[in-house]
């Protein structure tokens, strides 16, 4: 099927952008986006389909958080919350090999899709939990012991707030792909901050554009320095109902 489009697509971002990839790292990306658009499950899990847009919209759109706060990427142990087809989860278990992917959905036929073909691409630091956030900050297993949480296309960032902060160790991140509209929704997430501890200090909006990316890119970062109230995340729906 290939004739490396994600490689020729994504390599002049690798010197743009100082991402840490090298040779094979993208041929190994180029074979996951190849084993992703020939499984019967792809289309259940995304709607993008050309592979072009899959390189652009899914592969470089996850890779180009690696050009910010570069030590968010040293963390040793990251959850990927509502991974969907597996983004950012996938390409940036093979950017950082040395750190210990978790992929987590609520949705069976995802956490399947990712765990096939993380095996069948030959990524060994990515594993699969099917389960509700808000079950899995009242886990003990979970709850504040990730390094970092990270979503992408998941919800406002006064949800994320409770989804993520309970799993996070303190002196962990959260790290938040945003649209556009990444400052209107931090400023509706005040009362999510202040419930949770978060100061000014350890917060920031961090954005890239044009022409270094082929459109704009926000992100958020929260450095986590106390721990979760007890009461949260609250039961599974919730924080997605009756949001902070």
């Amino acid at each position: 099927m290939s004739d490396n489009y994600l490689i020729k697509i994504i390599e002049p971002y690798v010197e743009k952008l100082n991402l840490p990839l090298n040779r094979q790292q993208l041929e190994q990306m180029q074979l996951l986006a190849d084993l992703m658009l020939q499984d019967p499950l792809y289309l259940s899990v995304s709607k993008i389909s050309e592979p072009e847009e899959v390189a652009v919209k899914h592969f470089l759109d996850s890779l180009i958080a690696l050009a910010l706060a570069p030590d968010t990427w040293k963390s040793k142990n990251i959850l990927d919350l509502g991974t969907g087809g597996g983004f950012p989860c996938l390409p940036l278990a093979v950017a950082l090999p040395q750190s210990s992917f978790i992929a987590v959905d609520s949705r069976q036929k995802s956490v399947e899709f990712v765990a096939r073909i993380a095996e069948k691409a030959g990524i060994k630091n990515v594993k699969t939990r099917h389960a509700r956030i808000e079950d899995l900050g009242r886990d003990p297993a979970f709850r504040e012991r990730s390094d970092l949480v990270v979503c992408r296309a998941l919800s406002a960032v006064r949800i994320l707030i409770e989804y993520t902060l309970p799993l996070i160790k303190n002196g962990g991140q959260a790290f938040y792909y945003k649209g556009p509209k990444a400052q209107e929704e931090l400023a509706e997430a005040a009362n999510a901050l202040s419930v949770f501890g978060v100061a000014g200090s350890d917060l920031e909006l961090m954005q890239i554009l044009p022409p270094e990316v082929p459109y704009e890119r926000n992100f958020v970062r929260i450095v986590k320095r106390r721990s979760a109230p007890a009461a949260y995340p609250r039961k599974a729906g919730l924080p997605a109902s009756r949001p902070l």
